[in-house]
């Protein structure tokens, strides 16, 4: 799968998670990228570490926190 591809499945997990609160609520509470990648894949998202760092290195603003750049809250 291309860079490309990846990135657009990570996207749209992230759009899923910002509008099911429960999901962000899950989110939120993972300890690392591992489990991140886990509770994406058992919504049908089958997304790599690469995507979430490419997505990662896109977030600049780190005066609150952050859940990966994905979330303002």
């Amino acid at each position: 799968m291309s860079d490309a591809q990846q990135d657009q499945i990570l996207e749209d997990f992230i759009t899923q998670a910002r509008s099911d609160p429960s999901l962000r609520d899950e989110i939120k509470a993972a300890l690392n990228q591992d489990e991140i990648i886990s509770i994406a894949q058992a919504r049908g998202f089958s997304v790599d570490s690469l995507a979430i760092l490419r997505k990662w290195s896109k977030h600049t603003d780190f005066s609150k926190p952050t859940w990966l750049g994905w979330f303002d809250d």
